[in-house]
């Protein structure tokens, strides 16, 4: 029997939900969750390590590996054969307040 799924804690659910491809009508649609997007965040935007990201989404460095990747070939799919990008989904918690180990960061979400 499969261990269940961990929820992962993201800071909160993103302003942009989706993103469309220019110059001719979308190929279909992919779909990232929102543990894939806040992987992204993390890791692309925020530039932390994986170890450091691991621990604020509350799961293991090589589930983050694995969640990271999946976003990464789906980002490529959409670029590559034209299709729409859609944020959704997903089994997470958002946080509802910033938290003690995120006084000092400049990248909270709830900073905004």
């Amino acid at each position: 029997m499969a261990r269940p799924q961990k929820c992962r804690c993201i800071c909160s659910i993103p302003g942009t939900t989706g993103f469309l491809p220019e110059g001719r009508p979308p190929n279909g649609a992919v779909t990232i969750g929102y543990d894939e997007y806040e992987a992204i965040r993390l890791l692309d935007y925020v530039q932390l390590t994986q170890e450091e990201c691991a621990r604020k989404m509350n799961i293991s460095r090589p589930t983050v590996t694995r969640i990271y990747n999946e976003a990464r070939n789906k980002m490529a799919d959409a670029m590559v054969n034209g299709r729409s990008i859609r944020i959704e989904g997903g089994d997470v918690i958002v946080c509802q307040a910033v938290k003690p180990e995120c006084i000092n960061e400049v990248h909270c979400c709830h900073r905004k």
